[in-house]
């Protein structure tokens, strides 16, 4: 055991040593086009894939820039939209006269990008088109290039080119150019044309066979440094992180890095294709983040371990392991689970070893609060129409216009550490909601043994409600549990973590997290050693300030050895062993 003086050093040491060591300093490229500042004003922005948009089902009043998807290139040339596309466009801008319109060009498996930029000649004559097809007729405020992608990555067939990097640059240098000169010709401001571009986080794209997969790394691709300058915005594409090109299972957008993924690569997280894209030299202020409202992805995994994540697959898809089964308290065999290292919630179905990645309005919104908190320029969605529930929208657009969202506040959810025995049932309380407004509320437990029951919500002051449910455990362990707390306005649903300790030591478990987090040894030392102390501590009073000081340093390494939803774990815990 070390003495107390030694264990003071190993936390000072800790807490002086941590650095943030910057990825690989961005490949140097000719300088391009000149800088343009960050957008003026927040973006809440959303991609739409329409041909003539039906705007009917969308609060477009939560909307500051639309994104029509997509034009894509024919004989060298921005395809054009039909009459009534640009119709129900217009009267929607006469509408909404704040609005901005992007049309977007390209997408995935979209084609001849690297033809038409790789002469002066194909690439004033392209961008010529796109003004003509969109700009004259008062259709658009500029366009988004989603190349995906230059050099390698995307579908075979699109074409590529070694010199896509740099033609990209001069691509977007052309479109300036002119929607420059239109401006200047029609007496408008410069700013009044915006030029983004849809960029990639997922680390694993083609491998150009279009079938399997291989590792991407975004700034070998696209020179990040240049865009960040050139463009009024990045649209960051912070989902389509697991997919059928992914080496495991995964999630699809995972807010912040996982402590159990193989893949060894340190960027496969939301949290970290912002650090990757701010290191190679684009300003925060020029990011959106994006979320995707209409997918989900899952996999069938070759074995039953570890509810399906990071698991070998077999197959993609999620089959009939879909949200609205599972939420459906009748249901008992999809389980529904909140992972708070990513802060992402996922279903497993044990029986057809189906994982299914995807996010709700509370996920959503966490995405949102981040983009805001870290000084990103909005939040984007792909795409708008898969909000069937009319929540995830207002969720996320919550964080930067809160006078237009229509919702009752949010409730809060706290999750409980419980105790039971082994073949002994158990009847308690799981999970506690304070300032709920609904009438009424349903809830879901999944116990973190492959069973799941209704929980029952039971009133215990004048806003304070109960999850009780009733279980019995087969065999001793530590178990984390998912509640799920179902509210008629889905904005306010919530998910939360519980745990229970049958028969098995709380301390040695966080004491696993703790060497499975950080990524710091001297701060697990000095964590690990706090919680030695707490479990050792003569009295009440005394593990209460062992373990406060166990969660001040969490709360001190928090971005740096461990993530925030890392972080929010082990405070949980921490809180609940007081």
């Amino acid at each position: 055991m070390r003495s107390r003086p030694a264990f003071a050093a190993a936390v000072a040491f800790a807490l002086a040593a941590l650095t943030v060591v910057a990825p690989t300093a961005a490949r140097a490229d000719p300088p391009h086009g000149a800088s343009v500042p960050p957008l003026p004003t927040p973006l809440v922005g959303g991609y739409l894939l329409s041909g003539t948009p039906n705007f009917s089902s969308i609060q477009m009043d939560l909307v500051t820039h639309f994104f029509w998807a997509f034009s894509t290139i024919r004989s060298g040339a921005c395809t054009t939209a039909s009459t009534a596309g640009v119709n129900a466009v217009l009267a929607q801008r006469q509408a909404r006269p704040n609005l901005k319109v992007i049309r977007s060009i390209g997408g995935w498996g979209a084609a001849d990008f690297s033809d038409v930029s790789s002469t002066d000649a194909k690439r004033t004559a392209f961008v010529a088109s796109c003004l003509d097809a969109f700009i004259a007729n008062g259709v658009a405020d500029g366009f988004d290039i989603d190349w995906e992608f230059p050099v390698s990555g995307g579908l075979p067939n699109i074409g590529y080119s070694p010199d896509d990097r740099r033609n990209l640059n001069l691509l977007v240098d052309e479109f300036r150019r002119q929607l420059n000169a239109y401006a200047d010709a029609h007496g408008r401001s410069h700013r009044d044309f915006l030029l983004t571009a849809a960029l990639p986080a997922g680390r694993w794209q083609d491998s150009g066979d279009g079938i399997t997969g291989a590792p991407f790394d975004a700034n070998t691709n696209f020179d990040l440094a240049t865009l960040g300058r050139t463009l009024d915005n990045i649209n960051l594409m912070t989902y389509d992180m697991g997919t059928a090109y992914s080496p495991v299972t995964m999630f699809n957008q995972p807010l912040y890095r996982h402590s159990d993924d193989p893949s060894g690569d340190p960027f496969n997280s939301a949290d970290d294709a912002v650090r990757y894209y701010v290191a190679h030299g684009v300003p925060r202020a020029k990011i959106s983040l994006g979320v995707e409202f209409t997918l989900s992805r899952g996999f069938v995994s070759a074995t039953g371990l570890d509810n399906g994540l990071y698991q070998p697959w077999t197959s993609t898809g999620c089959g009939q392991t879909r949200a609205a089964t599972a939420l459906d308290p009748a249901n008992s065999t999809i389980m529904i689970n909140w992972d708070p290292q990513a802060q992402s919630q996922y279903l497993w179905n044990p029986t057809t070893r189906t994982f299914c990645s995807y996010e709700n309005a509370q996920s959503l919104g966490l995405r949102s609060h981040y983009a805001k908190d870290h000084g990103l320029s909005g939040i984007f969605t792909w795409e708008l129409s898969g909000d069937a529930s009319g929540s995830q929208l207002r969720a996320v657009a919550q964080p930067w216009e809160p006078e237009k969202v229509v919702a009752a506040p949010a409730p809060t959810v706290r999750g409980a550490t419980v105790y039971p025995h082994p073949g002994q049932a158990f009847s308690g309380n799981v999970a506690t909601v304070t300032g709920s407004s609904a009438s009424s509320l349903t809830a879901i437990i999944n116990w973190g043994d492959q069973t799941r029951s209704p929980g029952v919500v039971t009133p215990t002051g004048s806003d304070a409600l109960a999850i009780a449910g009733d279980h019995t455990y087969a065999t001793a362990g530590a178990y984390r549990l998912t509640v799920t707390v179902i509210d008629p306005d889905p904005v306010n649903s919530r998910m939360v973590n519980g745990y229970a300790f049958v028969d098995s030591s709380p301390y040695a478990y966080v004491k696993g997290l703790v060497d499975a987090f950080s990524t710091n040894r001297v701060v697990a030392f000095g964590l690990d050693a706090l919680l030695t102390a707490a479990s050792r501590a003569p009295n009440r009073t005394a593990r209460a300030h062992i373990l406060d000081a166990f969660i001040h340093l969490t709360r001190a390494q928090t971005g740096k050895a461990i993530t925030p939803g890392q972080a929010e774990a082990l405070t949980q815990l921490a809180e609940s062993l007081r």
